[in-house]
């Protein structure tokens, strides 16, 4: 039952975090949103990095450049990017492609074998759903190249995810979304002082009301949901974990409803599809 909590909070946090990307993305330019998002986390995890530092051996460096690059710093970027032409309930939907991908992978890459038909059924439910939210959208050539960097971020997630479990297992839920969080803001610092770290800090101050969207991305919705997705991962399995992506449309929905964006009825039908993968994947890992 624990594990099913978190899965609940981790999928209200995330699933709010497109809105808040939305928001932000009125004032800052997206590549400002993906960073500035990942430095306020560090911030927030800095008084661990000594602590996080001295556990890490050699042989974890290389997946936790994976985990940090490519499955947090080019994915939020792309979202941020996306999000500019892509309402946040579709970047909220098109998210839940993830357990695919970490099927896919856990399977091409990391010989897992114990993978079952009942989790083959449940993503392609879920699969139908995500099919049923995008049905009535008429896609313009632009909406189909950003959904398409979308898809490209989610096979990021799942590789990541894998990652986690299969290579990152002896660290600490804590210590990983640490070090992680630490190399993830090397590319930022390197922008940001390559733009100038006075027209930067001006910006945020001429425009604080808005950058309170992205201190609520940075502390909530990135240190504080990695630290908890991690120990998901590590007391479940990557499937299970990424399940989350499933339930993050319903509350990207909500927000969106919320934010008067147009929702079609097979899209609450889609996402109802998308319950169900979920239950048939997880059905009997209620622990």
């Amino acid at each position: 039952m624990l594990n099913w909590l978190i899965l609940l909070l981790l999928s209200l946090i995330w699933g709010s975090s497109f809105i808040l990307m939305k928001k932000s993305l009125v004032v800052f330019e997206y590549i400002e949103v993906g960073f500035f998002r990942l430095q306020i986390a560090f911030l927030i995890l800095l008084p661990f990095v000594v602590s996080s530092i001295r556990k890490i051996k050699k042989a974890h460096i290389i997946p936790l450049l994976i985990v940090s690059i490519i499955g947090t710093v080019i994915p939020a970027v792309l979202f941020a990017k996306a999000q500019i032409f892509l309402n946040s309930s579709i970047a909220g939907m098109l998210n839940s492609l993830t357990p695919m991908f970490t099927l896919v992978i856990s399977i091409i890459i990391f010989n897992v074998k114990s993978w079952s038909k009942r989790d083959f059924v449940g993503i392609m439910i879920g699969l139908f759903g995500t099919y049923s939210l995008l049905l009535p959208k008429n896609m313009t050539m632009i909406d189909l190249k950003y959904s398409i960097l979308l898809i490209f971020a989610t096979i990021c997630y799942a590789l990541s995810i894998n990652t986690i479990k299969h290579k990152l297992h002896s660290l600490k839920p804590l210590d990983i979304a640490v070090i992680s969080s630490c190399f993830s803001t090397i590319i930022p610092t390197i922008y940001i002082s390559y733009n100038g770290w006075g027209n930067t800090l001006s910006k945020i101050y001429m425009n604080f009301d808005s950058f309170y969207y992205l201190i609520i991305l940075g502390v909530i919705c990135t240190s504080f949901a990695i630290i908890i997705f991690n120990y998901l991962i590590q007391r479940s399995n990557a499937i299970f974990a990424s399940s989350t992506t499933y339930l993050i449309p319903v509350f990207a929905m909500m927000w969106g409803i919320i934010d008067k964006e147009k929702i079609e009825p097979n899209e609450v039908i889609g996402t109802i599809f998308i319950l169900i993968g979920v239950f048939v994947i997880n059905y009997k890992k209620l622990e």
